[in-house]
């Protein structure tokens, strides 16, 4: 049953961080900054590297892992999924775009997700756990 949805990515919310840093970039080549030219590197190549490694897993015993970099990585168990809630939330979470999925696990346990494909993403955990509560768009 493992599959992999890959977080939608906002270039709304993505074009303004890569032009301020192309903007501070060529600032710093333009002075000779080379600190300055090192950490926009930096910073640069982990932008990248989060949009890169921000995926939901279905695993094989039923575990939806959620992973975002080397900041989050997580395993919830698809039967603890009470529900479902569209969210246009920007709080900091595993989600690459204000498209978002509030998945509520457990008694207090929260995640917001993003997937490429919402529908799909929904109907592969309501396939393990049809108890799951798709709640409308606050």
């Amino acid at each position: 049953m493992k599959k992999t949805f890959k977080s939608k990515i906002d270039l709304l919310l993505l074009l303004p961080v890569l032009a301020i840093l192309v903007g501070v970039g060529v600032y710093v080549i333009l002075n000779g900054i080379i600190a300055g030219e090192i950490a926009v590197g930096l910073i640069l190549l982990f932008v990248l590297y989060t949009c890169w490694d921000t995926f939901y897993v279905f695993t094989n015993d039923n575990k939806l892992k959620i992973k975002s970099g080397f900041f989050y990585n997580r395993e919830i168990y698809i039967k603890s999924i009470k529900k479902i809630t569209p969210t246009r939330n920007r709080k900091a979470s595993p989600a690459l775009s204000p498209d978002r999925l509030e998945i509520c696990y457990n008694r207090y346990g929260r995640v917001v997700v993003s997937p490429n494909n919402k529908s799909e993403f929904i109907r592969e955990l309501k396939e393990v756990n049809p108890r799951i509560r798709i709640e409308e768009k606050r």
